[in-house]
């Protein structure tokens, strides 16, 4: 081959090579590109991200500071309703002694107003000699503590009121009811 071939071809290989060369950097800078892009979306995905965290981390936040302002006000308000109960309990109880002690008092006075009314204290008039009768004593009937504390309960009875409904008037259980209506019959039964 002669020499100018030679200088033809490599001018041809070095044409082609430069031909060549740009393309590869074109792809190599649209490479870094889409590279650079890909970044800069994972960076706003990462501060968007971010902005949620935190935005969930004071939302939590006002959560767990309502809730303990909560339990405190829930925790007064028992203490509160600690208190109350107390109180009417110590009131139930004077009130218990208060009626055991009028139900004394009234049993008092019916045995004396019984003691009073019977024929052996009743003065006999001058100049009477008869023989009189004896008349026993009249018992007096005990007052029905369970008829004292729920008036209402065995006024609706009387009237033939349904357990149920009694229930229901008096704002008790049925049971409670029914167990408080045979304990009246126990009472009256025992005296």
């Amino acid at each position: 081959m002669e020499p100018w071939v030679y200088i033809v071809l490599v001018g041809a290989v070095a044409i082609v090579y430069a031909l060549r060369l740009p393309a590869r950097t074109g792809k190599e800078d649209s490479e870094k590109k889409s590279l650079k892009e890909t970044e800069a979306a994972l960076e706003l995905y990462m501060a968007d991200i971010e902005h949620e965290n935190s935005e969930l981390l004071k939302l939590v936040g006002s959560i767990k500071t309502q809730s303990q302002s909560n339990k405190a006000a829930l925790q007064e308000e028992i203490a509160v309703l600690r208190e109350q109960v107390g109180e009417l309990q110590k009131s139930l109880l004077l009130m218990d002694a208060r009626l055991t002690a009028e139900e004394k008092g009234l049993l008092q006075l019916a045995a004396t107003f019984s003691r009073e009314a019977s024929p052996g204290h009743a003065e006999k008039p001058q100049g009477t000699e008869q023989a009189t009768e004896a008349v026993p004593p009249v018992k007096p009937r005990p007052v029905s503590s369970i008829k004292l504390r729920y008036p209402r309960l065995f006024e609706l009875h009387e009237q033939g009121k349904s357990i149920d409904s009694i229930a229901k008037t008096a704002g008790l259980q049925r049971g409670e009811v029914q167990l408080i209506l045979q304990l009246a019959q126990q009472e009256e039964s025992v005296s």
